[in-house]
């Protein structure tokens, strides 16, 4: 029996030894993963601060370029506006005093350009949408030039 004995106790304190290593190991295990995750966690707090102030550098260039988009568009939409609002002072002489006729006004005949738009103006006449034939050349240039700024 005492060979059995020893044996039991050889078996034992070889068990206890495995569970001291496994002990040890997973200490080891637990102090390396605590401190890979702080290292985890400082790397995330860095990478918000940079998002946040990437963030706010990009709002303030949309902010700065956001003028320059909007004079683009205040250009084309000057540059349109005899097409789609009309101008009277775009209208030649005969147009102007056709629209008077259309009206029922008397007497404009004698009138020039500036005294009919007067006239057609103080009784609430707009401008008829300009044709896109009828369109000078300077007014073609501003609009395709509008266009071509609006799209960067």
């Amino acid at each position: 029996m005492g060979g059995s004995f020893a044996k039991l106790h050889s078996q034992l304190v070889a068990k206890k030894l495995l569970s001291d290593q496994f002990r040890e190991q997973l200490q080891s295990l637990g102090s390396s993963l605590g401190a890979h995750t702080r290292s985890l966690e400082q790397h995330f707090e860095n990478q918000e601060a940079f998002l946040a102030l990437r963030h706010r550098d990009l709002e303030e260039t949309s902010t700065a370029s956001l003028p320059a988009a909007q004079s683009a568009e205040a250009a084309l939409e000057a540059a349109l506006a005899p097409i789609v609002k009309g101008d009277l002072a775009l209208l030649p002489v005969t147009e102007l005093k056709r629209l008077c006729s259309r009206t029922g006004l008397k007497g404009y005949s004698k009138y020039k350009k500036q005294e009919l738009i007067s006239l057609l103006k103080a009784i609430g006449v707009t401008a008829p949408p300009l044709q896109v034939k009828k369109l000078t050349r300077s007014q073609l240039e501003a609009i395709a030039n509008a266009v071509l700024a609006t799209r960067g």
